[in-house]
């Protein structure tokens, strides 16, 4: 029997590449939420009576929704993700990321009870540590981003336990790739460089570069969904990241020695967060017991990038 997937925020960065996956994998029957019109990668991949129009926040529209597709499989990816801007945005960050955790749980215990779904955590939900972070670390998110997603992972435990849901959930650490939106920093610095090999800009901005973090190309990170939706146990959660760590300052020197324009670099008050940690590492053990690998090399994923917000550079002239 054919599959009927949803992929909640299915027109989003890692979204949009977790559609290009299962199509790969030849799912035939995948259905996105969309939160507004821009669903651009997607809506040329999908039909468009695949791509649903929903605020996940709206209670009732959620639970039709579910109750239309009645869907075998679901990865709730959709939430607020701007980790800097929670910061001035704790309310509306912690309650829409908490409704619509709620919102879709409640939909699935009334109208699709069998469902296996893949809830999407964050490595921000963890109390930062200087060594590598694994699933039995402490809760103890330093941002409302942190604590709106240890929210969205406690209630799915909760539901897990309460409905006999069949969820998984996975911690995710930072990826990057195509398609990612600005507010992140490989994108803010990949688009800096391309406005200055444009002549559009004179210097880079940058904020704190001493920073460690674990940094995995998008597409691998859609395998390990992929795979955690195939073979992770359900009520069990799991980290997914690379398992190496590398300053903010080694990632940008990386992006700016593949370009050939003179490039300065200037520190910007404006750009540091309040409470930044010192470093976020993934203890990817029990995900690669799985059968989880890193296939796409940092270099090569630093060069695709460069190159895909160069395009957009020169197309937005």
């Amino acid at each position: 029997m054919e599959k009927t997937i949803l992929i909640t925020g299915g027109t989003g960065f890692a979204g949009s590449h977790l559609v290009d996956l299962l199509l790969e994998k030849n799912e035939t029957n995948v259905h996105v939420t969309a939160y507004g019109t821009n669903t651009s990668h997607v809506h040329e991949l999908l039909p468009e009576k695949n791509i649903h129009q929903l605020n996940l926040t709206d209670q009732q529209a959620t639970a039709n929704l579910i109750k239309q597709l009645k869907p075998d499989q679901i990865y709730h990816l959709a939430s607020i993700a701007a980790v800097g801007s929670s910061i001035d945005a704790i309310r509306k960050t912690v309650q829409i990321n908490f409704e619509i955790q709620l919102n879709l749980l409640d939909a699935v215990v009334q109208h699709a009870p069998q469902a296996r779904i893949l809830t999407i955590s964050s490595a921000l939900v963890y109390q930062p540590k200087k060594e590598k972070l694994s699933e039995t670390d402490l809760i103890g998110p330093l941002n409302p981003y942190g604590v709106s997603k240890a929210l969205q992972d406690n209630l799915s435990y909760f539901y897990h336990l309460k409905h006999d849901l069949n969820i998984i959930r996975v911690r995710a650490f930072n990826h990057i790739g195509e398609r990612q939106a600005l507010g992140f920093v490989v994108p803010d610095f990949a688009t800096q460089i391309a406005k200055i090999e444009a002549e559009q800009q004179n210097e880079i901005r940058v904020g704190n570069l001493e920073a460690i973090r674990d940094f995995t190309d998008v597409k691998d990170m859609a395998s390990a969904y992929y795979l955690l939706m195939e073979k992770g146990e359900t009520g069990e959660v799991y980290n997914a990241g690379s398992g190496t760590g590398i300053t903010i300052k080694d990632l940008l020197y990386s992006l700016i020695d593949l370009s050939t324009a003179d490039i300065k670099v200037v520190q910007d008050p404006n750009k540091y967060r309040p409470l930044d940690v010192e470093q976020i590492i993934c203890d990817n053990t029990k995900i690669k017991d799985l059968g989880w690998e890193i296939k796409h090399d940092l270099d090569l994923t630093f060069s695709r990038v460069l190159d895909y917000y160069r395009e957009l550079t020169k197309n937005s002239k």
